[in-house]
């Protein structure tokens, strides 16, 4: 008997093949777990998919102003030199999203206005150490919280975002943490989380990984794909970290979740269903 001819997968179907090898490996461990996500009814999965569009698009916008804002203070030698420093809280004000660099009591040293279309202003350098106001207290406070809640860290930098109770995170002051990392070609998604905050208290958290992986932008580079690709087990759609990350990558990325065998791709901040297996439903 002559030998079958090779098949040649391209597209969603490779795609799909490369994910379901993904899952497959993960089944032992899923097969034993009984927290695995349940499928949504269809108005609260569509509801909860704009929602995850939305704070990801906002986390991503935050994110992006401070690091224009960084950008912009490190040109400052003073700035660099400065060992007052703990980190930064954003704003965002008449379109744009101010970018206060504070110290540990915490008090505002610098600020860096962002445009709405992302261009960063000139730095400003505070004659003192400045009080906050009570929205940057309130932020301020939350990211303390967050940062002091003994999460695992999966790098060893970690940058955060934090929105105002109203956002589309939800009610509550909401801080995510951010993996760094100074690797050109990796996508940190690994250790994102994500925590609820009411005044100093973390009122919820929660992980978006298992593990802290770590995705290639080039790892399907000999296939000429310029996509990312994860599967995810711990809810039944993409979240708000999935659309930032493949925002902040600046790739698409085709997300596989469970129960529905469902393949969704997220790009330009929007999430699509691609395939559902329809035996499940």
């Amino acid at each position: 008997m002559g030998r079958a001819p090779p098949v040649h997968l391209t597209g969603v179907h490779m795609v799909r093949f490369i994910l379901l090898a993904a899952l497959m490996a993960s089944a032992p461990a899923a097969a034993t777990d009984t927290g695995m996500p349940g499928a949504l009814p269809e108005a609260q999965e569509a509801a909860a998919l704009r929602t995850a569009e939305a704070t990801g698009r906002v986390i991503y916008r935050h994110d992006q102003a401070a690091t224009v804002a960084t950008d912009v203070a490190l040109a400052d030698r003073a700035f660099r030199s400065d060992g007052r420093l703990d980190g930064w809280i954003t704003e965002e004000q008449d379109g744009g999203i101010v970018v206060t660099f504070i110290d540990d009591t915490p008090s505002a040293l610098y600020r860096v206005t962002v445009s709405a279309n992302g261009v960063a202003g000139p730095l400003e350098a505070l004659d003192a150490p400045t009080p906050l106001s009570p929205h940057e207290q309130a932020a301020a406070r939350a990211r303390s919280a967050a940062l002091a809640s003994g999460f695992e860290p999966c790098t060893r930098t970690y940058n955060s975002v934090v929105l105002p109770p109203g956002s589309p995170a939800g009610p509550h002051w909401v801080v995510y943490l951010l993996p760094g990392t100074t690797d050109p070609h990796a996508v940190p998604i690994g250790g994102t989380y994500r925590f609820d905050v009411d005044g100093t208290t973390v009122v919820s958290q929660r992980g978006f990984t298992r593990t802290c992986i770590a995705l290639q932008k080039n790892e399907v580079a000999e296939h000429s794909l310029a996509f990312l690709m994860i599967t995810h087990l711990l809810d039944p759609i993409p979240t708000e970290a999935h659309v930032f990350w493949s925002l902040w990558a600046q790739k698409p990325m085709y997300v596989s979740t469970v129960p529905k065998g469902s393949l969704w791709l997220i790009e330009d901040g929007t999430i699509q269903l691609i395939e559902r297996d329809a035996a499940e439903g």
